[in-house]
């Protein structure tokens, strides 16, 4: 598997940071397994590479997380042809290829007009190996013109994608892009699996036992992503309602699985203020629950847990968020 960041001039301010956003979410999602991975980051004639290497998930997190804008020209075709062909070489195993792009492609002189000659180096790969190359092109930013030449590159062959990098916003998604993207190029050991079927494979999963159907984050925990209620309040905003009833139709298709409704927070305000708020949303979650979707209360135990279990550190502004949740457990 070979990860492509376009870090060139076009990809400038937020398109830049939105791609670099984008490589951290799809590195954290890559499944585990004993199959080569490596990285490219490029702009102009500047290349930041990491080399292919059996994956390591915490080397291409860092080099996504440390990646600088190199500036420069876009010349997409020579990176496939050049640095994406040397690192998966022409042998017969199969290979996935993410290229993370405006999809505006030029020549090192910066001449515009060249996704054509993109197209053609894609195949190039393709056509030199004997194994599947399948090509997933995530386009940031909606230049027309650039979702064509990615949408192109990424039919060379019949295993490949192409989706917008605003359609990978939750975790779902991000696991179904996994599924799609890795696990036909990952040949995962034998010894691992996935027990319950949420595309987070079982050494990885912090939530094994999750209903089939549910969607999960990153660590396999069910969780109500999205989920809003009014500041300060524990009454559900209306926004949240669909969502909401997207859990029902799961819990109504696992009849006999019993959930145990956990009302997280962050670290502001008082561990006091904040204990009772996650235990009254909670409560709103299971009321909805019973009132929305017919279900008995004997299938759920709302608790809240406050700041005391935080997903993932404090530390800014993006991770409270993170933390101010609601999980669905399964009960044993």
């Amino acid at each position: 598997a070979v990860n492509v960041l376009d870090s060139s001039g076009s990809m400038e301010d937020m398109l830049f940071a939105d791609g670099r956003a984008t490589l951290e979410s799809v590195v954290a999602v890559m499944p585990n397994g004993n199959y080569s991975a490596g990285q490219i980051h490029f702009g102009g004639f500047g290349r930041e590479s990491t080399a292919m290497a059996p994956f390591n998930r915490s080397n291409l997190a860092v080099s996504a997380k440390d990646t600088a804008w190199i500036e420069g020209s876009t010349p997409l075709a020579d990176v496939i042809t050049t640095d994406v062909g040397a690192m998966i070489g022409g042998g017969t195993g199969r290979a996935a290829v993410v290229v993370i792009s405006d999809g505006r492609a030029t020549d090192f002189a910066g001449r515009e007009g060249m996704g054509d000659g993109a197209v053609a180096a894609a195949q190039g790969v393709v056509s030199g190996r004997k194994g599947d190359t399948c090509f997933h092109t995530i386009q940031v930013g909606n230049d027309p013109a650039g979702a064509a030449t990615l949408q192109a590159i990424a039919n060379v062959s019949s295993c490949g994608s192409f989706r917008n990098a605003s359609t990978l916003s939750s975790a779902s998604a991000l696991q179904q892009f996994s599924r799609d993207a890795y696990l036909g190029a990952a040949p995962v050991v034998a010894v691992i699996g996935d027990e319950d079927g949420d595309g987070v494979l079982d050494p990885s999963d912090k939530c094994p036992g999750t209903p089939r159907g549910a969607d999960v984050d990153y660590r396999g925990c069910w969780t109500l992503e999205g989920l809003q209620f009014e500041t300060s309040s524990a009454k559900i905003d209306m926004r949240s309602h669909e969502m909401l009833h997207s859990a029902i139709a799961v819990l109504q298709a696992n009849p006999n699985v019993r959930i145990r409704i956990d009302g997280h927070t962050d670290s502001s305000g008082s561990e006091a203020y904040n204990q009772d708020l996650s235990e009254r949303r909670a409560a709103s979650v299971e009321e909805f629950f019973v009132k929305e979707g017919g279900l008995s209360t004997d299938r759920f135990d709302a608790n809240g847990f406050g700041e005391l279990r935080p997903a993932v550190p404090n530390d800014s502004p993006a991770n409270m968020a993170i933390n101010r949740r609601v999980e669905l457990t399964p009960l044993k």
